[in-house]
């Protein structure tokens, strides 16, 4: 009788303990995929609203006429595995609904909002097939009596804005080019093809000349300690020696010709004062710009643009390509000047 009993009150706690390993982790597989949903949908809807914020409203619609609500939901739709959950958007930024106060809930997104700046929050959540946001037990209500499962939520965080760092194409570009070519930032489009010069900052009536001030050409200069892949990661008024004259980093010769052919925009800095001169100058940068790069007239690198196929001042060096206002993507952190390019970074 004994063996019989215990026996039954050691299969009642197998039993207790096998319904609440299968319910638990049913919670955190579901939660991992409203996770996901979360990031991807507030990913894109961060998008949107950079790229064009009269498109950053609940009720506006993307180019391909989806509303924001709709963008977060086919998202929070397909990281679940049975294709249903529910999905709410709020945050600041164009017409986006501000979001419930913080009070670091489950469901709330890590850490408070941020002071300042534009963000988007996608707070995900369970749908049954009867719109129920309850995550059903499979065997826990039959151990424990009255329970009909727990809710289930997510959220992920996204900011967007221009760049104060980011890992960028190691080519600075003067301000004066940017303040020239965008009339100050007020035209972007349409995109109009530039031949960029190789700068000098000895010439008397070129660009800011060493001490940050003048108004004639301005140009590009190639940065020093480059990656193989042509990459510097920068921040605003960080300063960096150049290369001086024509030279240029030629190792990633592959990766400045696959500009062109990819015919993006990348992050380009921009610089508005040097100090010092010739193999000591320090170019100090003064912000980030979205730049498409169409052609390269380099020593050992010649590839035209559809327009050009050499420089316009007969120079041996010079790049092709304009300035445009757009999202970049590659992320680094928010909080920089605007010059057009915008980056979507997480934050909680």
């Amino acid at each position: 009788m004994a063996l019989t009993v215990g026996l039954l009150l050691g299969s009642g706690v197998l039993l207790g303990m096998a319904a609440l390993v299968v319910d638990v982790g049913n919670l955190y597989v579901e939660r991992g995929q409203l996770q996901n949903g979360a990031d991807a949908g507030a990913v894109k809807v961060a998008q949107i609203c950079a790229t064009d914020p009269a498109d950053c409203s609940p009720e506006a619609t993307d180019p391909q006429g989806t509303d924001l609500q709709d963008v977060a939901e086919s998202y929070a739709d397909r990281n679940a595995n049975d294709g249903a959950a529910a999905a709410t958007v709020c945050g600041r930024g164009g017409e986006l609904s501000a979001c419930p106060s913080w009070e670091g809930r489950l469901t709330d997104c890590v850490g408070p909002p941020p002071a300042g700046g534009s963000y988007v929050e996608v707070h995900t959540s369970t749908r049954g097939e009867d719109d129920s946001t309850v995550l059903p037990p499979v065997f826990a209500q039959a151990l424990v009596g009255g329970y009909k499962g727990a809710e289930v939520g997510a959220c992920s965080r996204v900011a967007w804005g221009p760049p104060m760092r980011a890992t960028t194409l190691a080519m600075a570009i003067s301000a004066c080019d940017w303040n020239r070519y965008t009339d100050n930032g007020n035209a972007f489009r349409p995109p109009v093809e530039r031949s960029f010069p190789v700068y000098d900052e000895d010439t008397a009536t070129t660009c800011a000349p060493k001490a940050g001030s003048g108004g004639g050409p301005g140009g590009y200069r190639w940065l020093k300690d480059a990656d193989d892949d042509c990459r510097v990661t920068y921040s605003v008024d960080d300063s960096r020696g150049v290369h001086t004259g024509d030279s240029w980093p030629v190792d990633c010769k592959d990766t400045l010709a696959d500009l062109v052919t990819a015919n993006r925009p990348i992050l380009v800095p921009v610089f508005g004062a040097i100090s010092g001169g010739g193999g000591n100058a320090e170019y100090i940068v003064s912000g980030f710009a979205a730049f498409v790069v169409t052609g390269w007239y380099l020593p050992g690198l010649k590839v035209p643009s559809a327009e050009r196929s050499a420089c316009d001042d007969g120079g041996n060096s010079c790049v092709y390509g304009y300035f445009t206002q757009t999202v970049v993507p590659g992320g680094g952190a928010i909080g920089g000047p605007d010059l057009g390019a915008r980056v979507v970074a997480p934050i909680g």
